[in-house]
């Protein structure tokens, strides 16, 4: 499935914590892009990057006034 895909998915379903991460690691940061796999997002699920992305996502969400 397409990172595209599993956003729009993200959407319905009210995933917000999915789409915080598609969204910086795609439009922020420019390591991913639309049309990736979603096996490209496994790296970021890892447990050592685990306490890293939770504060550049928590970072992120605050900068962009993400839920509010």
């Amino acid at each position: 499935m397409k990172l595209r895909e599993v956003y729009q998915e993200a959407i319905k379903q009210q995933f917000i914590s999915v789409c915080l991460l598609l969204e910086f690691l795609i439009i922020e940061k420019k390591v991913l892009s639309w049309d990736d796999h979603d096996s490209e997002l496994e790296l970021y699920f890892k447990p050592n990057n685990k306490p890293r992305m939770t504060k550049l996502l928590k970072e992120y969400a605050e900068r962009n006034e993400v839920g509010q």
